[in-house]
């Protein structure tokens, strides 16, 4: 081959591979372009918290104007040393309701027996200290005396019930009969319900209680405990014992009949990807959200604070329609503006919106499990609501 004819060979084959490297930069520095824009696309959702407070409705519902309620409290002498009647009578309490001492809706009755000290046991727990080679070196006897009480009560509680059967009719007395004089003193045990009213919750309280010592090196020392500090013990224990009891008839109380307010934490889902292009406006949304929800309460409307809202949920209702594709990132900016809509719409009590935006989740179909569990409970809103006769769930006690 001539020199002149290895030449033109070369710059053939040299600009052949000038042109295939510079095609694959091209190719590389495009596809580099595409990874970069999807990047800037990654939806990250993160759980953003806010304050809520509402009214829990009650399983049974009484006309605004019969809603009052009598407490009877009978305690024995040793409850009532350490706590006074008048004071569980104060604490025993049915939100929505007025207190009365006559002819009451919603009737309470609690009885406490005496707290009898009954017995101790000491129970020992031995430490042994070992040394390397894993002999042990000593021995250390903890003491501990656990003393029992014994104890007792009853609560009850009497009110309308719908699924109540219907009482009997009772017979006319006659207006000819004397008064039986052997019967004039009988008074009417706790047990019967009071006029027109039916049982509708009751319980017992434990039958016993134990106080436990502190570890003592002495047996000695643990009784000597126990014998000194023995009142105050008994009254730390009735204190506990009443304080839990009224705890349990309350929670049964306003379970039945109560509108009890309530605070919780919820949350919506809120972009957490810094380079989306909608990340600082989400930041924005939810400092609006959690800021005006400061101002919810449980008992005064919620129509100032849905008017106050509305701009933030046009601009979920908007992300619906801005992020319409099947690919997962916007299927994932979609659920979060489903998602956020429907809880919004439910504390606001719109069950009717929250369940189309919960049924929007599901079809959505990026997390439907979500989506079917809020359209299950704007559901069930919707029924507690129009069975209370209300249009929402925040209203003046």
């Amino acid at each position: 081959m001539s020199l002149r004819l290895f030449f033109r060979y070369y710059s053939i084959v040299s600009m052949l591979l000038f042109t295939c490297t510079r095609k694959a930069l091209l190719l590389l520095a495009a596809l580099c372009l595409i990874t970069t824009l999807g990047l800037g696309q990654k939806v990250d959702l993160d759980r953003f918290y806010f304050e809520v407070s509402y009214l829990s409705l009650p399983r049974e519902f009484v006309e605004p104007d019969q809603r009052s309620y009598g407490v009877r409290v009978e305690t024995a002498a040793t409850v009532a040393s350490a706590y006074p009647e008048a004071e569980i009578y104060e604490k025993i309490r049915l939100f929505g309701y007025q207190k009365t001492e006559s002819n009451p809706t919603v009737g309470v009755q609690v009885r406490f027996e005496n707290v009898r000290f009954e017995k101790t046991d000491m129970r020992t727990r031995t430490v042994e200290n070992k040394d390397k080679e894993g002999k042990v070196t000593s021995r250390t006897t903890y003491y501990t005396l656990t003393a029992t009480y014994s104890a007792g009560g009853v609560y009850r509680i009497y009110g309308p019930r719908t699924d109540a059967p219907a009482k009997k009719r009772t017979e006319e007395p006659d207006k000819d009969a004397k008064p039986n004089r052997f019967l004039q003193a009988v008074t009417v045990s706790a047990q019967q319900a009071p006029a027109n009213q039916s049982l509708t919750s009751s319980g017992l309280f434990p039958s016993q209680i134990t106080y436990t010592t502190k570890e003592f090196t002495s047996g000695i020392d643990a009784s000597r405990y126990f014998e000194q500090n023995q009142a105050s013990i008994k009254t730390e224990l009735i204190n506990k014992y009443v304080n839990d009891a009224i705890q349990a008839v309350n929670g049964s109380l306003n379970g039945w009949y109560g509108y009890v307010p309530v605070q919780n934490r919820e949350h919506l889902w809120i972009l957490d990807s810094k380079k989306h292009p909608e990340f600082d406006v989400q930041q924005e949304a939810i400092k609006a959200v959690k800021d005006l929800m400061k101002t919810m309460s449980a008992t005064q409307s919620v129509a100032t604070l849905t008017q106050n809202l509305q701009p933030v949920i046009e601009y979920f209702q908007t992300l619906k329609t801005k992020y319409a594709g099947d690919d997962k990132q916007e299927r994932k900016m979609r659920y979060s503006a489903y998602y956020n809509l429907a809880k919004l719409y439910y504390f606001l009590d719109q069950p009717d919106k929250a369940i189309e935006e919960a049924n929007g989740l599901v079809k959505n179909d990026y997390d439907t499990s979500d989506g079917k569990k809020y359209a299950e409970l704007a559901e069930d809103l919707k029924k507690e609501l129009a069975k209370h006769r209300l249009e929402s769930r925040h209203m003046d006690l």
